[in-house]
């Protein structure tokens, strides 16, 4: 007598169907989804021409707690921070916390912490993301920022799998505008929004930059 063959079951996943015998242990499955969070934290340290990337450590407070105070800074992203401790306090909760996607932007010449760029969103989905970054003042002019957003891109298209990258911005934020448009992405649309602090109506851009528009320089 022919021994019966075992059922097959069906593993249902985001992006593609998997059959296998009834031993799950037999494979490894895996998506799109842990896919992409895998290369993310692959790429957790990268480098550009004058500045290293990497996550956020306690030691970048004194340098962290100095964009904060300055309201230029960030007068396009959140409320300046008085305190070492609110400074603190936002840079553990929202940059370390998480740390994939988020990267510190280090000063090879001077080894400071002098900004940040991340993953704001991350649609898996249909493989975009929304990208936002600042610098201290004492660095701009200098296409830092440009740079930083070109290598990210390349990791972005080349390495981690996205197919499409966004940047939104205030409309009176110009300099985040031309950090864009010299990294190739160009303008989408725009619209009105709610700020995420003041809860006032504002305009924003959208910028965009499609892995099949991409030019690697």
């Amino acid at each position: 007598m022919k021994n019966k063959k075992k059922p097959v079951k069906a593993f249902s996943f985001a992006f593609f169907t998997l059959k296998c015998n009834d031993s799950f242990f037999d494979i490894i499955c895996y998506n799109r989804v842990m896919d992409i969070w895998t290369r993310l934290g692959r790429y957790a340290f990268a480098e550009a021409e004058r500045m290293y990337l990497r996550p956020f450590a306690y030691t970048d407070s004194q340098d962290f707690f100095e964009i904060c105070h300055n309201p230029d800074n960030l007068r396009f992203i959140f409320p300046s921070r008085a305190t070492r401790e609110e400074s603190d306090f936002l840079m553990v909760h929202y940059f370390m916390k998480e740390p994939l996607g988020v990267w510190a932007i280090e000063d090879k010449k001077t080894r400071k912490m002098i900004g940040c760029i991340r993953f704001e969103k991350i649609d898996v989905n249909h493989s975009s993301a929304e990208i936002g970054y600042f610098i201290n003042q004492a660095f701009w002019g200098n296409g830092l920022m440009t740079e930083c957003l070109k290598t990210i891109a390349f990791l972005s298209f080349q390495e981690i799998g996205l197919k499409e990258l966004h940047v939104i911005a205030h409309a009176e934020n110009l300099a985040s505008q031309r950090v864009a448009q010299k990294s190739g992405f160009t303008l989408k649309h725009q619209f009105k929004g709610s700020d995420r602090y003041t809860r006032k109506m504002r305009d924003y851009v959208d910028y965009q930059l499609k892995k099949g528009d991409y030019r690697y320089e």
